[in-house]
């Protein structure tokens, strides 16, 4: 009889075994975050919020935004590493952590090839060569003549060394082959407001900040820095229309974890991610806070950014760009 029982006990135990597993896997049971390597308030941080309440309608869990501005989305980028590694922190950033950051420095506390599992890229953000709205010079080819004909003349502002304002603005000096004044400034709105009040002629700039000003009669969109028009100005043309080939720089933006998160929460994270990025809503959305909704998997991670943090590095050996 009792040999009975204890065989019977230890069936029912084998048979629970795996739900009990089960329990103890389920992803997510509390709060996640997501870390915002930008100031409050900006675009960037805007899609963060956005991205966190529409992944909290998919993981049935609270999404907090952690905002972690400074030393160029290193800070951020910290803060993830140092967090556990179950999932439950995420990063929002874009090829400035990625592949611009390595391009220039050597000493970064992470390694951009090692240290994420990308769970997709979601946006872009299209870059437009702008000049304030009654500038005599009034569109590309007459920029590169101009310059042509007065080296160091002219001059051309971004809204930060080592930005990917600075580093579209300097390819497009290397494939013109002209050389103009680079202005760095800290942030957009300093760099716009400048453009606009006429201290600086020329500017490269996101198409998120520069569309209000477009629209106001302000300033003028010469090109855009990418492969294919922005569809927020379908009218501007890009440089490799205009004959300046292989230009091709936005700013991309992605979500990713640390490396070495459970498998189970990965899988989660990239279904819940999916989801919104198919929601016709949500890419409206997107669209309205001015990014260009763009879901794609990067299956072979360490490859890509490789590749792309190369191609930095020969822009920023012949600009000679530097960290500040």
């Amino acid at each position: 009889m009792n040999r009975r029982i204890v065989t019977t006990l230890l069936a029912t135990l084998a048979a629970l075994a795996p739900l009990g597993a089960q329990a103890q896997t389920r992803f997510p049971e509390r709060p996640l975050q997501i870390i915002a390597p930008f100031a409050a308030g900006g675009a960037a941080d805007v899609l963060s919020r956005f991205l966190g309440r529409a992944l909290e309608s998919q993981l049935g869990q609270p999404v907090i935004v952690m905002n972690r501005p400074g030393a160029g989305t290193v800070i951020g980028v910290q803060a993830l590493l140092q967090a556990p590694k179950d999932g439950y922190t995420l990063l929002l950033s874009s090829n400035s952590t990625f592949t611009l950051n390595p391009a220039i420095m050597p000493n970064l506390p992470y390694v951009a090839t090692r240290d994420f599992e990308p769970l997709a890229q979601v946006a872009t953000a299209h870059l437009v060569l702008l000049t304030y709205a009654d500038h005599p010079i009034r569109d590309v080819p007459a920029l590169v003549a101009a310059a042509k004909a007065e080296p160091d003349k002219l001059t051309l502002a971004s809204f930060g060394t080592g930005t990917v304002s600075h580093f579209a603005g300097e390819w497009f000096k290397s494939v013109a082959g002209i050389r103009m004044v680079h202005v760095p400034y800290r942030g957009s709105g300093p760099a716009m407001n400048d453009l606009v009040g006429k201290h600086v002629p020329f500017l490269v700039d996101t198409v998120v900040a520069a569309r209000p000003q477009i629209e106001s009669g302000r300033v003028r969109a010469l090109a855009v820095t990418s492969a294919t028009r922005s569809p927020m100005m379908p009218d501007v043309p890009t440089l490799q229309e205009l004959g300046f080939a292989g230009i091709d720089l936005s700013s991309w933006v992605a979500v990713v974890t640390a490396s070495g998160i459970p498998a189970d929460a990965r899988a989660k994270l990239s279904e819940a991610l999916a989801a919104v990025m198919r929601d016709p809503a949500a890419q409206a959305e997107m669209r309205k806070s001015g990014f260009e909704p763009v879901y794609r998997l990067i299956p072979d991670w360490p490859a890509e950014i490789s590749r792309e943090i190369e191609q930095m590095k020969a822009i920023a050996a012949a600009a000679n760009i530097r960290p500040e």
